[in-house]
């Protein structure tokens, strides 16, 4: 819980905010790091520089009286006595706290206090350092076990380790190890890390107010465009559902006028039907009777009788490419069933119908006539040009949009002389194109010359409320 509280308020945060936090996280740890890096460096070149100056002071005390160990492991009574007068009462004496001569395998030979002379200890790193013939240092690391009497004084020490070097051979023959009263020293190396970190916290500080403001100012400049954008988008949106709005109302718009203007084109065909067409037939038949019985009749006659066959004729393929049945009582299977059906009593090709769309599925009238004339007119050219005795018609729901499909293994065709493919009383595949098109559906085309084609009929269910 506090994981998410924390994200929130995190989130909460405006991008300066953000930075800032973070930020100080960052530079605060990178401050100390690197503080105490260079204090430790300073404080690490302080000691050395003082210790150095401390051994060769000490060295031109000491190494005179020490050459003797060169050829024994102790010392004779004047050195030892020589030693002695040197710290007693002396300003080196008030320098140097204590002292020790080391011989190697860490044995004492002499020694500041009496009772360390003799003892042996386990050798440090920095007596092991100065047999390596190294000068060695440590600043108040008063650890170790000989070290007891002078970390009980309770006051900073330098703790040197020199090494004492045969006059004449250079070798290492013993290490002197002296503690120096290091007040000074001390005071110094609080000073050099004072200013140091003045140094490091007055950079860090400085760099990070100068990002801070540029972040301000690029947060700033953030705020103003973000606003600009979510005005923006805004509007777009209202753009947007206005025109899905309009889209849908031409839509609903063109689906009332193509059911009103495929009534008008039902109404035209049946008046063509039982108009015109019984006033041509009863007038086919009268002339019929009135040449009855008659062995010729005159050529104008003739004429006359093939132009009333044929205008019947014609008028007979108008009304029954316009007439339709009552598309509004139909559901969406019986429909494909009816126009199915009516094809395969006039033309006997073999249609096989796969429906897999629920009864109930809610058509409109331009939706149920867009479907129906869609499979008059690509059944009609299945039997006129694809050379097939059978075709299929599938009907799905996917995606939310009614498919219906008409698919042949026929001879095909070229879609881009589509144009040219009309049947009697029909609109041609373009127009089919264009009735889809007009209530927000698709008319896909997918044919190649002597590959069969693939007809469909695509209706988005959106639309289908309008």
């Amino acid at each position: 819980m506090e994981r998410f509280a924390d994200a929130v308020h995190w989130r909460d945060l405006t991008l300066p905010g953000q930075f800032l936090l973070a930020g100080a996280i960052v530079m605060v740890g990178a401050m100390i790091f690197v503080g105490n890096w260079i204090s430790q460096r300073i404080e690490d070149a302080v000691v050395q520089n003082s210790a150095t100056s401390a051994a060769l002071f000490m060295e031109s005390f000491i190494s005179p009286l020490s050459q003797e160990l060169a050829e024994t492991d102790t010392l004779s009574p004047p050195a030892r006595q020589a030693l002695e007068e040197i710290f007693d009462g002396t300003a080196l004496g008030e320098r140097v706290v204590s002292y020790k001569i080391w011989l190697d395998g860490g044995r004492i030979v002499h020694a500041s206090d009496p009772a360390l002379i003799g003892q042996e200890f386990e050798p440090t790193d920095a007596l092991k350092q100065a047999w390596n013939g190294e000068l060695a240092s440590t600043f108040e690391d008063l650890n170790d076990l000989e070290d007891e009497a002078e970390a009980e004084l309770g006051v900073p020490l330098l703790e040197v380790y020199s090494p004492i070097r045969q006059v004449w051979t250079g070798k290492v023959i013993a290490v002197a190890e002296f503690y120096e009263s290091a007040e000074h020293l001390a005071a110094d190396i609080r000073s050099a890390r004072q200013t140091s970190w003045l140094v490091v916290g007055g950079a860090f500080v400085a760099s990070g107010l100068l990002l801070f403001w540029i972040v301000q100012a690029g947060g700033h400049t953030i705020r103003h465009q973000r606003q600009a954008l979510t005005e923006q988008l805004a509007k777009t949106e209202k753009i947007s559902a206005q025109n899905a709005s309009l889209r849908q109302r031409v839509v609903a718009a063109s689906s009332r006028a193509t059911a009103q203007t495929e009534r008008a084109i039902r109404t035209i065909g049946s008046d063509l039907h039982d108009g015109p067409a019984q006033y041509l037939s009863l007038a086919s038949l009268r002339l019929d009777g009135a040449l009855d019985g008659r062995r010729s009749a005159s050529k104008d006659v003739v004429l006359v009788r093939e132009s009333l066959d044929k205008a019947l004729d014609e008028l007979r393929i108008i009304s029954r490419g316009l007439a339709l049945p009552d598309l509004d009582s139909l559901e969406i299977g019986a429909l494909i069933d009816r126009a199915v059906n009516d094809h395969h009593r006039q033309t006997g090709l073999v249609i096989t119908v796969d429906i897999s769309v629920r009864p109930d599925l809610p058509l409109n009238y331009a939706q149920k006539l867009c479907v129906f004339r869609f499979l008059q007119e690509t059944l009609s050219n299945v039997s006129r040009h694809a050379k097939v005795d059978k075709v299929s018609v599938t009907a799905s729901f996917h995606d939310q949009s009614l498919t219906i499909t008409v698919a042949d293994t026929g001879q095909g065709f070229d879609p881009a002389q589509s144009r040219h493919l009309r049947s009697d009383g029909g609109q041609g595949l373009f127009g089919l194109r264009d009735r889809a098109e007009s209530i927000g559906g698709q008319f896909v085309i997918n044919a190649r010359p002597g590959a069969g084609s693939t007809l469909s009929l695509i209706l988005p269910f959106e639309e289908m409320s309008q």
